[in-house]
Formats: structure tokens, sequence, C-alpha cells
């Protein structure tokens, strides 16, 4: 990272949090006037010259004041950024919102997204928690034809899976309920390699090797953090009403703007690949700011991110997206303190210690 002088970092910080607050590029005059800086507006010129010269800030056009640059966000959240928190009332104003839907998992996650997009006035994203390794706690085999049934799976986090199951020969309920007894009492709390270590020492007919075979394929699918079926997100409008997408620059810019914004949201195939990269290998709150996002798409937009639940058990992630305007302290106050509340009830949902 470029070493500034704490001249420098005093005028970056203060132009970083004046943009943050107007959406317009800042004059020097502005930092003097509503900074305290005690320099003047020649020095800090020159200042911002500097800083611009290190790709920290830049001029949209040769009469405005200056913007900052992702890398000048990236300094700013690594080196000046102040820290913040919640007030008690909004934690507790939460709290008292997470004990109204008491065991409901489902609602402890829209309840997560809302309370971000709400808080930031900006877009949420979450997945449900999953367990990292799929291990089946239960099966059942229901009849449909004489030649095909329907495989419902449960696992141990309490997701439920289904598979069709097309058979060679004609197969009754009672025959599937008598195999289901016995591979549930074979296979039960196992994950793949066991199960597979189990078929070493057991001889299973046909039909039981099928439905075996089925789980398999089900747990081997299972244990990404962000490759489940579900995932949500809340606060959509609320990126739409922000400059950047509808009034700052030319309408066909915002309107790309907004494309890639929504595009981006509908491809979770794409988003949330890229954001597992990012934190497979750090702990705590990451912010990937603009161009550090590996897709082209995603330049003029910021995420703030984190990890929840038990390491090895059950979890997912969550976190906020923006313009690279982003109020980044506020922003990882907020994603922090979400995961913190996640992690507290599934702790107590699945007795952790």
């Amino acid at each position: 990272m470029i070493s500034l002088s704490p001249r420098k970092q005093q005028i970056l910080r203060a132009l970083v949090e004046e943009y943050i607050h107007t959406a317009t590029p800042v004059a020097s005059e502005t930092l003097v006037r509503k900074y305290g800086l005690h320099l003047s507006s020649a020095t800090v010129r020159h200042e911002l010259a500097g800083l611009e010269e290190a790709n920290l800030i830049f001029q949209p056009h040769t009469s405005a004041g200056r913007v900052p640059t992702d890398l000048g966000y990236r300094y700013f959240v690594e080196h000046l950024m102040r820290e913040s928190t919640l007030s008690l009332d909004e934690q507790r104003l939460i709290r008292h919102q997470f004990y109204q839907v008491q065991d409901q998992l489902d609602q402890w996650v829209r309840l997560t997204a809302s309370v971000m997009a709400r808080l930031l006035h900006s877009a949420a994203i979450m997945t449900p928690p999953r367990a990292n390794e799929g291990r089946l706690k239960h099966f059942e085999v229901l009849s449909v034809t004489d030649h095909s049934a329907y495989l419902v799976l449960v696992l141990e986090d309490g997701t439920v899976k289904q598979q069709r199951l097309l058979m060679e020969t004609a197969i009754q309920q009672a025959e599937f309920s008598k195999i289901a007894v016995r591979l549930n009492n074979l296979f039960r709390n196992q994950n793949v390699t066991e199960i597979n270590e189990m078929l070493s020492t057991h001889e299973l007919s046909c039909t039981e090797l099928l439905i075996t075979g089925t789980i398999i394929r089900i747990l081997e699918q299972y244990g990404d953090l962000v490759d489940g079926d579900t995932f949500y997100r809340e606060g959509v409008a609320n990126i739409l009403e922000q400059p950047e997408y509808s009034r700052l620059g030319p309408e066909e810019v915002r309107n790309e703007r907004v494309r890639n914004f929504v595009e981006m949201l509908e491809q979770q195939s794409r988003l949330l690949p890229a954001l597992a990269s990012h934190l497979r290998s750090s702990d705590g709150v990451q912010v990937i700011i603009g161009g550090e996002n590996q897709w082209d798409e995603m330049k003029d937009m910021s995420l703030v991110v984190a990890r929840y639940g038990r390491e090895g058990k059950i979890g997912g992630l969550l976190g906020v997206i923006g313009p690279t305007r982003m109020q980044y302290d506020r922003a990882i106050a907020v994603v922090r303190y979400m995961a913190n509340v996640m992690n507290e009830l599934l702790s107590e949902m699945y007795g952790y210690d």
C-alpha cells in the first residue's frame, strides 16, 4: 500500500468522507471550509495533485473537484476509516425483532437481509444456513407407480431433498418401506465417505444400490455455502434511488449501471462464487471494492460480506451491495453485528459450545 504523509492522509480522509456524503466532486475550498484543515486552498490543491499522481483520486473534468478511485477507497478502508458500531437502541430493536420470530430459521434469514437493507438503505444478500458437508439424517421412498418412486432425503441441518427414481421391475410401497428401515439404520448420520466405506462391508440388492447411489449423488452435490437453491435479496429499490443510478452521469451510463446491477443480482451462479472466493481464506468482514471484483459488470459496485455460523458446522454468508461510494464504516458495523446475531441464534438452535 502507498505511504502517505499525515497531511495527505488527513486530506484524503476528508475528501472520501465528503464525497460519500454528497456524491459531488470535492473542491479544495470545501475541504478547507468544512474540515478544519488549517491549510490554505493552494496547499490543499498541491496535496490533491500528489494524491492524484498516486491514483488515489481523480478529476472527472478540468473544472471539477476530485473523486476517490477504487484505490483511494481501499486506502481509506485500510488506514483512515473511523470504527463504527450500532447504537444500543438499534441493537435492542434488532434483538426484539428476532425475539418475535422465535425459532423460525427461514424468518431469521429473511429478517437479517431486511434489517441490513433498511439500516444501510442499500441492497442486502444472504444465503440460508447449511452444513459444510451433507450428512444423512433420514430418508423415505414413496411409491408413485409400479415402476417409479420419489426418494425424500432429510439432512442433518434440516435441508430436504427429493429425487425421482425409475425402477426396472415393479416394487410395492411395503418393499420400499422395508428397504428404507434397513438403509436408515446403516447410513444414519453418515457423509459420502462413510457411506462408501460401508458399501464395501455390506451386500445390497439392486434396488438398495440404486437408492444408495442416488443418496450419494445428492450428498456429493451438497456442502458449499454458496451452492444452494435459495438466495435472499432485499432492498433492490434502495440501490436504484442512489445518485449513481438516478442522476450522476449521462442517461446511457446510468442505464448501464442499473442493468449491470440487476443482472448481477439475477445471476447468483456468478455472484456467490465470486464472494466465496474472497471469504475462503479470510475471517471476519471482507470489503470488495469496485475493480477488485472479478466481473466487469461489478466494477462500479462494492460489497461488504461475511460468513456466519460455526466453522465446520452450519453457516452461510451475508452482506450488502452498493455503489463504490459506500459508507464503509457503517456497512462493516452492520454486517459484523448481523453475522454475530446469526452466530448466536444458530448456536442456540444446534447446541454449539
